[in-house]
C-alpha cells in the first residue's frame, strides 16, 4: 500500500500544503515546533481516524480557524486508488469521511485496516512504560487491523460494559429495581459479558503465540548483547494460557464474572472481563534472572524492546494483510546510539514505503548507502510550509 499524495488545509500548523511522497522513502526534516509530525499525524487521520499521537480532533485545527480538511490518495499493489477526504468542524463538533466520494458511515467498518500503518514515535515508549491499557491499546490496535471480527468483539464488549455500568449506578443511586431484580439482569448482562470477553482473551492468546515468533526474530537482530525477551498475557481469571481452549475460557470468565457480583454492585461498576487484563514483558540477561521491563530496565532496553515490538507488528501485518503497511518514524533516530541507527537504517530497505522525521538532515547521506537517489524524496518544512 502506497500513499501518493496529501494536502491539508487548516490543519495543525499549515494553512494550505500538498506533498506528493515517493513510494520508497521520505525524508522529512527541519527544526521543531515547525510541523514534521504534523504531516505524520495527518497521515495516521487517513488510516485510523484519529491521531496517532490521541490528540483531539479540536486540536488539529489551525489557530482561528473553525475546521481542518485532509484528502489523501492511496494505491495498492495492483494500482487501484482510493481516495479520502476528512473533514472536521469544530462548530458542529462533526467529522465527515469521503471515501472515492462517498460519504463513509462507519470509519471501523469501511476503511480501518484498508490501509495498514505502523508509527514509533518517542511518545510510543507508553507502551513499555505505561499501565496495562496503554499494551491493551498497541495490541488491539495491531489485532484489529488485521482482523475485523475481533474489532468487532471489542466494540460488542465496550457496549456490553457500557450498558451493564448504567445498571449498576441506576440501582445504587436510584434504587430502580429490587437487589434480587438486580441480581437476575446483572446474571443475564454477565452471561452476554463473559462469551464476548472469552473471543477476545482466545483471540488475544492464539494472537500471542504467532507474535512471539516475530518478536524474538526483530530483538535478536536489534540487541547486542545476549538478551533473551519474552511477551506474556496477564489476567486474574487464567493461570496457564496455553491449556484453554475458548469453552474453557468462556466457563472460566463467567464464573469470575459472576463470583464478583457483590463487590461490583458495592462499587458500582464492572471489575472483570479482558478490559482489566495485562501483557507483561520480561527480559533475561545471560547468566541472570528473569526481570520485568516495566519495573527494572534501563532506558535502553525499553528503546530495543519497542522498536522490536513496531517491526514485528510491521511484519505480522505485511503477512496478515498481504500488502506493506506505511511505516511512519517520527524522531526516532536521535533518540539511539550511532551504531543502533545504522543498523536500523540497513534494515529500512527491506520495507515498503517509508515516513521519517527528523531535525538531522545529515541522516539521509546515511540512507543514501541503501538507496537509490530516486528512491528518496526530500522535504524541508519551516514555519508549516513545503521549503
Amino acid at each position: 500500500m502506497i500513499l501518493k499524495k496529501i494536502s491539508l488545509k487548516n490543519f495543525r500548523n499549515y494553512s494550505a500544503q500538498e506533498l506528493r511522497f515517493n513510494d520508497k522513502f521520505n525524508f522529512i526534516y527541519g527544526n521543531n515546533g515547525h510541523g514534521k509530525t504534523n504531516i505524520l499525524e495527518a497521515v495516521s487521520y487517513t488510516t485510523f481516524g484519529k491521531s496517532f499521537l490521541g490528540s483531539s480532533e479540536s486540536d488539529c485545527i489551525k489557530f482561528l480557524e473553525n475546521e481542518f480538511f485532509i484528502d489523501s490518495e492511496f494505491e495498492n499493489d495492483l494500482g487501484n486508488k482510493d481516495h479520502i477526504v476528512i473533514n472536521y468542524n469544530s462548530e458542529t463538533k462533526s467529522k465527515s469521511i469521503h471515501r472515492n466520494k462517498e460519504k463513509v458511515m462507519s470509519f471501523s467498518s469501511e476503511i480501518f485496516g484498508r490501509f495498514p500503518m505502523v508509527f514509533l514515535s518517542p511518545k510510543s515508549l507508553v507502551i513499555t512504560y505505561g499501565n496495562p491499557s496503554d499494551r491493551r491499546r498497541f495490541f488491539d490496535i495491531l489485532i484489529s487491523q488485521a482482523s475485523r471480527l475481533y474489532l468487532d468483539h471489542l466494540k460488542e464488549l465496550a457496549k456490553i460494559l457500557r450498558q451493564k455500568n448504567v445498571l449498576l449506578k441506576d440501582y445504587t443511586m436510584f434504587r430502580k429495581y429490587s437487589y434480587a431484580e438486580m441480581k437476575n439482569l446483572l446474571a443475564s448482562y454477565n452471561e452476554k459479558l463473559a462469551e464476548v470477553s472469552a473471543h477476545i482473551v482466545f483471540k488475544r492468546l492464539n494472537f500471542l503465540k504467532e507474535f512471539k515468533n516475530y518478536f524474538e526474530k526483530n530483538f535478536s537482530f536489534l540487541q547486542k548483547n545476549n538478551h533473551h525477551a519474552s511477551i506474556s498475557y496477564f489476567s486474574d481469571y487464567l493461570n496457564d494460557n496455553d491449556a484453554h481452549g475458548f469453552d474453557s475460557i468462556n466457563e472460566i470468565l463467567l464464573k469470575y464474572i459472576t463470583d464478583k457480583t457483590e463487590e461490583e454492585i458495592g462499587r458500582s461498576i464492572s471489575l472483570a472481563g479482558p478490559q482489566r487484563d495485562d501483557y507483561i514483558f520480561r527480559l533475561r540477561k545471560e547468566g541472570e534472572e528473569e526481570f520485568e521491563l516495566k519495573n527494572f530496565a534501563s532506558q535502553g532496553e525499553h528503546k530495543t524492546f519497542l522498536i522490536g515490538l513496531k517491526l514485528s507488528e510491521y511484519d505480522y501485518l505485511k503477512d496478515k494483510k498481504s500488502t506493506s503497511p506505511i511505516l511512519l518514524l517520527d524522531d526516532v533516530l536521535s533518540e539511539l546510539d550511532e551504531s543502533r541507527v545504522s543498523k536500523i537504517i540497513s534494515h529500512l530497505k527491506d520495507y515498503g514505503q517509508i515516513f521519517l522525521t527528523t531535525t538531522d538532515a545529515g541522516y539521509i547521506t546515511n540512507l543514501k548507502e541503501f538507496y537509490r537517489d530516486d528512491e528518496i524524496s526530500s522535504f524541508q518544512i519551516e514555519k508549516g510550509n513545503l521549503v
